[in-house]
Formats: structure tokens, C-alpha cells, sequence
């Protein structure tokens, strides 16, 4: 049999290290973000008679007596429960709650105060009711992303604002108001200039902050043997920025820089989002005819707004 060297054992042990380090987080993120509380229902009445929960926690309704009793809660939505309320001795019952809002409980076999309690709901960590993913998270300048989510209550007709904050404003702005549909979905299209962090709100629920980010529209063209022009397209300008001209290297397998290229301004357009901003430059090369060529914008060249781009492959 093979045996692993010091080294080799080593290594091994740090990647199971690594791997129970994830595990525990994971389970300790999915336990914090949701809580359950009991509520026992005993002979002498509820313990407690009163709770304090957020949006996404469950209160397990626990039938501590030697008799059936039902639980009432008014008003009678915005909570999902893992059975019948009408409890039997030693049986119990989960609900989650949905909505900010304060629950009356009652039974309406027994009318002392014993047996009247509350439960009242806060707004919970944001995302815990109202989610947000936008599909792609990752666009080139002028493409569409959609937002979509879904309100928890799973409750349609109801009102989802959205709100964005580009890169470099100070503060969130609102978008538009989006419609749940069946189930509480909801969905929302954004065209985003430049790196974008979006936000669904529902009166006092919010959802996570969730980030698009941009690629500058990078296009190359062969005018004529040897002479190109590279065009980039953004809400900002990059004149005086550089484009690396590439060739792909079939011996190296990876791409190689022939030439830097220095952008000037090119006026603005109307499309694909009014206004945008261009900037090119018209160059020339000595590479042979028919390499795989590319225009590169660096992340350095791009900035903090905007992430690294390429153009589309042609041939010299």
C-alpha cells in the first residue's frame, strides 16, 4: 500500500479543518436567521401569555394538558402552520408568521384570561420575509437584469417597491413598484449604467441588498488590413484610458498583449441608454492576417464602477 507523505497527511487535515469550519457556519447562519418559541398550552392557560417575535420565526403551540384544546389567532392570515390548531393532549402545532403584525390567541372552549394571550410580530432581518435575486448578476453596458423575489405571505396584489443605489450615490433612489402575482412572487427589469445595489420594499419588510454589476460595451472592428478601431460604450467617459490590443497564443494558450491603445472621446449616443457616453481610438497593427485578436479594458482601466471587458474575438 501507498503511503502519504508528512506533507501530504498535512494538507489533508487542513482541508477537512476548512471543510467542518464551513459546515458549522452554514448550520450556525441557517439557525440565527430564523427562531421558534413555545407557547405550552397547560391546564391553568397559556405560558407565556405574551410573545415578542420577528417576520420568518415559528411559535410551537405545545398541548402540556391532559385535554383537547383549539387555538384561535386573530387576524387569521400572514402565518402558515404545520397542522390543525384544534391541539390534542401531548400533540403540538408550528406556525410561522409572516407579517408585521400583533396576534390575538384565544380558545374559545375557555374564556378566562388564562386562556388569552398575544404574539407580536416585528419586522424581521431583511430578506427574512421578502426576497430579491436579480438574474444576471453581471451584465454588459446597456443589457437588462431581472429582479425577481417573493413576499412571503404568498399573498398576490400587493405592492413591492424597488430601489437602486448606483455606484457613487449617496443614497438609495426608487425605481418603480412591482405586483405579487400567485404565491407572492413578484418580478421587476432593470437596465443598470453602472454597478448597481438593488432593494425590494414591502411597507416595513425589506429585502437584502443585492448587487448588479456593469461591463463597459467593448467592441472591435477591422477597418482594413492591419488598421482597427476599438469603440467602448459607457455612462462615463474613458477617454485617455488604455485598451490592451491581444492575440490569442495557441502555443501558450492564453491571450498576449500586442499594443496598448489610448481611447479619445467620441461624442455620445441615444442607445442603448440615453445618454451614453463613447469612446475609441483607431489603430494600426503589424500582426499577420487571421490571429484571434481581441480589445481588453482592465479592471484598472475600468475603475471602481465598472468591471473588466473584452470585446467580442475576430480575426486580424
Amino acid at each position: 500500500m501507498r503511503r502519504r507523505s508528512p506533507l501530504g497527511v498535512l494538507k489533508i487535515m487542513k482541508k477537512l479543518l476548512v471543510l467542518a469550519v464551513a459546515l458549522v457556519g452554514a448550520a450556525s447562519g441557517s439557525s440565527a436567521s430564523a427562531a421558534t418559541t413555545t407557547m405550552a398550552i397547560t391546564h391553568n392557560g397559556y405560558v407565556p401569555k405574551t410573545l415578542t417575535i420577528v417576520t420568518g420565526d415559528s411559535v410551537v403551540f405545545a398541548n402540556q394538558d391532559t385535554a383537547a384544546h383549539q387555538v384561535v389567532l386573530k387576524p387569521t392570515t400572514g402565518f402558515a402552520c404545520t397542522a390543525g390548531l384544534v391541539i390534542q393532549p401531548g400533540q403540538s402545532s408550528t406556525c410561522t408568521f409572516r407579517t408585521v403584525t400583533k396576534y390575538a390567541v384565544s380558545d374559545p372552549n375557555h374564556k378566562t384570561s388564562a386562556f388569552r394571550g398575544t404574539i407580536t410580530v416585528n419586522p424581521g432581518p431583511p430578506g427574512s420575509v421578502l426576497s430579491l435575486t436579480p438574474t444576471p448578476r453581471s451584465v454588459r453596458y446597456g443589457a437588462r437584469s431581472t429582479l425577481s423575489g417573493r413576499l412571503a405571505t404568498g399573498l398576490a396584489n400587493q405592492k413591492i417597491d424597488v430601489f437602486a443605489k448606483e455606484c457613487g450615490a449617496a443614497a438609495f433612489a426608487k425605481l418603480g413598484t412591482a405586483t405579487t402575482v400567485a404565491d407572492g412572487m413578484y418580478t421587476f427589469t432593470v437596465q443598470p449604467r453602472k454597478h448597481t445595489t438593488y432593494e425590494a420594499r414591502s411597507r416595513v419588510l425589506a429585502s437584502t441588498q443585492e448587487l448588479v454589476k456593469v461591463r463597459p460595451r467593448v467592441t472591435l472592428r477591422k477597418l482594413a488590413p492591419r488598421r482597427f478601431r476599438v469603440t467602448v460604450l459607457a455612462a462615463d467617459s474613458y477617454a485617455g484610458k488604455v485598451v490592451l490590443f491581444q492575440r490569442y497564443s495557441s502555443t501558450q494558450r492564453r491571450w498576449v498583449r500586442v499594443r496598448a491603445v489610448v481611447l479619445v472621446a467620441g461624442g455620445t449616443l441615444t442607445t442603448p441608454i440615453n445618454p451614453t457616453s463613447v469612446s475609441k481610438a483607431v489603430f494600426r497593427s503589424k500582426l499577420r492576417a487571421r490571429l484571434r485578436v481581441r480589445a481588453l479594458l482592465t479592471q484598472a482601466q475600468a475603475g471602481t464602477c465598472y468591471a473588466a471587458s473584452a470585446s467580442a474575438t475576430i480575426r486580424s
